[in-house]
C-alpha cells in the first residue's frame, strides 16, 4: 500500500508519545498505561525525546514515502527527530511556536493551518493513522475523508485511494472502514515497517540529537543568535523564492533580521496573541529560546489582561525561517522583529504601563527556569489581573476527550488555578486511572 501509494500522510495522536514518558491517559489497556506501568513521567514535556515511531515516519519522509504529517500532539518531538517544520501542520498547536501555541480545550484552530489540513484532506491517496483514537475533534475529519473515499470508489481493491491505516491499541469510530486495522503498539509495529520498506539502517538511533543548522549565509555574526530572514519586516510575510532549501537570499532588500539576543524585542504576526509585544528572555541548554509577554489582552475574555507568561521558539524555526519556509507554504513566520519604542507604546497604550528597559543583561527572577541562560530588564507588572478560574468540571470533560494530563496541567496553570488544586486534581485522576 505505501509503495503503491504517491501522497501518503500520517495522523498521529497522544499514542505515539507514550514511550517518551507523555501519558495518552485515553487507553483502557491499564498495562500500557505510564501511570500502570509505573513508568516514569517526563516533568517537562520540552525535555521529552522522540520515540522509535517519531524516527521511523522522519525515515519515510526522507525516503520519499511520507509526504505530509498533520500532529494532534504538542511535543515538538518530529521536529526533535528531524522531521522538518515546513511539512509538519501541528493543527492543535505546538510548545515551540509561539505564533501557534497550545490551544485550550474551547479555543480555535488557525485559519492557515486548517486550510493547510483541508488542502491535504483532499491530495493524500493513503492515511496512516497512529496512536490515536479520533475521537471527535474538527480534525478527525482527515482519517474519515480516506476511508470514504477508499470506500467509495468504483474498484476500492484496485483503486487511486489505499484508504485509511490504523495502528492503536484502543478501538477507534473507523475500525470497521479502515483498509488496514492494527491493534498493537506503534513502536512495535513502525520498526517492523522500516525493515519492510529497506529503510531500517538509515533511521536514526535512539541517542541521536537535532543539530541547529541555519542556512547558509544567514548567521549575521557567528554566535551572535541573529539571522537573516527572506521575510517582510512588518507582516512576517515570505518575500522571496528561497524555500527551496538552499542559501537564504540575502540579497532581496526585504529581508529582515531576526535578533534572538537577550533583551531583543518580537512583535507575533499570528495566534490567539497575534500583535503582542515580547521579549527574549534566552536560550536554554537545548539551543531553544524563552520569549516573554507582559500586559497582553486576554483572546477568550474581552477586556481582560493576562499575567505575564513565557512562550518557546524551537531552534527549528531558525533553520526554516533562514530557508524562507513559513508555518505553511506561503505563510507567515511566528514573529517579526521589533523595538523597544515599539513596545512600550503598545504597553501604554493598553494601559499598562512600560513593557521593560529593553537593556540587555538585566536580571528577571522566574522560579523553575533555571536551566536558561540570559535574562530580561522587564518586570512583571504587579498590579497584572489575574485569569479567571474555571470549574474543574471543565478539565474533566478534557480527560474524557483524551487530552493528554500535561496539557490539562498546562491549561489549569494558564488559567490561574492554585497548585494545590491542580496538584489534588493530578492525584485524583492518577487514582482512577490505576
Amino acid at each position: 500500500m505505501i509503495r503503491d501509494s504517491n501522497e501518503m500522510i500520517t495522523y498521529t495522536g497522544a499514542g505515539i508519545s507514550v514511550a517518551a514518558g507523555i501519558d495518552d491517559y485515553a487507553t483502557k489497556v491499564k498495562d500500557v498505561s505510564i501511570t500502570a506501568a509505573e513508568m516514569p513521567r517526563v516533568k517537562d514535556w520540552k525535555d521529552a525525546r522522540p520515540t522509535l515511531t517519531h524516527r521511523v515516519l522522519t525515515g519515510m519522509y526522507e525516503a520519499g514515502y511520507l509526504k505530509h504529517w498533520i500532529q494532534q500532539n504538542h511535543d515538538s518531538l518530529p521536529q526533535k527527530a528531524g522531521y522538518p517544520q515546513s511539512c509538519l501542520n501541528e493543527i492543535h498547536g505546538s510548545l515551540h511556536d509561539p505564533g501557534n501555541p497550545v490551544i485550550p480545550y474551547e479555543g480555535s484552530l488557525r485559519d492557515d493551518l486548517y486550510a493547510w489540513l483541508h488542502h491535504w484532506q483532499e491530495r493524500n491517496d493513503l492515511c496512516l493513522a497512529l496512536g490515536t483514537s479520533m475521537s471527535g475533534f474538527n480534525c478527525d475529519s482527515v482519517p474519515e475523508a480516506a476511508a470514504q473515499k477508499f470506500l467509495q470508489q468504483p474498484d476500492a481493491v484496485n483503486g487511486m485511494h489505499k484508504g485509511l491505516v490504523i495502528v492503536n491499541l484502543q478501538r477507534t469510530p473507523y475500525d470497521e472502514v479502515s483498509s488496514l486495522r492494527i491493534y498493537a503498539k506503534v513502536d512495535t509495529v513502525m520498526p517492523l515497517l522500516a525493515k519492510a520498506l529497506g529503510i531500517a539502517d538509515t533511521v536514526r538511533p535512539m541517542d541521536h540529537a537535532h543539530v541547529f543548522s541555519p542556512a547558509e549565509s544567514s548567521v549575521v555574526e557567528a554566535g551572535s543568535d541573529m539571522f537573516i530572514v527572506p521575510f517582510s519586516s512588518e507582516a512576517g510575510e515570505h518575500q522571496g523564492s528561497s524555500a527551496s532549501g538552499g542559501k537564504a537570499d540575502t540579497a532581496q532588500t526585504s529581508n529582515t533580521v531576526w535578533d534572538l539576543r537577550p533583551g531583543s524585542w518580537v512583535k507575533l504576526t499570528g495566534g490567539p496573541y497575534e500583535g503582542e509585544f515580547g521579549q527574549v528572555v534566552g536560550k536554554n541548554a537545548a539551543g531553544h529560546w524563552r520569549l516573554r509577554f507582559s500586559n497582553c489582552e486576554h483572546p477568550s475574555f474581552p477586556g481582560a489582561r493576562m499575567k505575564p507568561f513565557s512562550l518557546w521558539l524551537g531552534n527549528w524555526w531558525v533553520e526554516e525561517a533562514t530557508r524562507g519556509k513559513g508555518i505553511c507554504p506561503g505563510g507567515k513566520i511566528p514573529f517579526v522583529a521589533a523595538t523597544p519604542a515599539e513596545a512600550e507604546a503598545a504597553a501604554a497604550a493598553a494601559g499598562g504601563g512600560q513593557p521593560g528597559s529593553g537593556k540587555r543583561g538585566g536580571a528577571e527572577e522566574d522560579p523553575g527556569r533555571a536551566n536558561c541562560t540570559g535574562s530580561s530588564a522587564a518586570e512583571e507588572p504587579a498590579d497584572c489581573a489575574a485569569r479567571p478560574v474555571n470549574d474543574l468540571a471543565k478539565y474533566e470533560k478534557m480527560m474524557e476527550m483524551g487530552m493528554p494530563m500535561g496539557a490539562i496541567e498546562q491549561r489549569m496553570m494558564k488559567d490561574g488555578v492554585a497548585g494545590g488544586e491542580i496538584a489534588a486534581f493530578s492525584k485524583s485522576v492518577s487514582a482512577s486511572a490505576a
